[in-house]
């Protein structure tokens, strides 16, 4: 009685698993690169909102600047007419940043002050999200 496995069966198992990953593997880099893309522009809506709130809660001038190098976003209040404080940093995830102005500004009111425009692209893979500040300090998503 012999229990073992012939290199042919072993072989042909071997085969099908490989043409079953070689078919599954590339929608799960997709999924992946989009979950990351998702992530850095959800991390940065929220990091953008919260800046929006504090500058309204504070009655100051409050900024948040991208270090795309480092992907994190640090938010600061403005103690003088040129010290700024830091108060968080906050990480934005592992996909590419590319941006036309690193510092968006929020006077007292929420409103972009100076010019808070700006344009974010978020990418990874074949994934990519672009978010828009516009002057008013909205966030819109496309």
């Amino acid at each position: 009685m012999n229990h073992g496995v012939t290199l042919p069966e072993l072989m042909t198992v071997l085969a099908i698993v490989s043409i079953l990953a070689s078919i599954a593997i590339p929608p799960l880099d997709r999924a992946l690169d989009q979950a990351a893309v998702d992530e850095a522009a959800d991390r940065y809506a929220a990091v953008h909102e919260t800046t929006r709130q504090l500058a309204i809660a504070r009655a100051t001038l409050a900024r948040v600047e991208i270090d795309s190098a480092r992907h994190t976003a640090a938010v600061s209040l403005q103690r003088s007419r040129s010290v700024w404080d830091t108060v968080q940093i906050h990480p934005l995830g592992t996909a590419r940043i590319t941006l036309t102005q690193k510092v968006v500004t929020f006077g007292p009111f929420g409103v972009g002050y100076g010019a808070s425009n700006t344009r974010l692209v978020f990418a990874r893979g074949a994934a990519a999200e672009t978010l828009t500040v516009a002057r008013t300090g909205r966030l819109r998503r496309s």
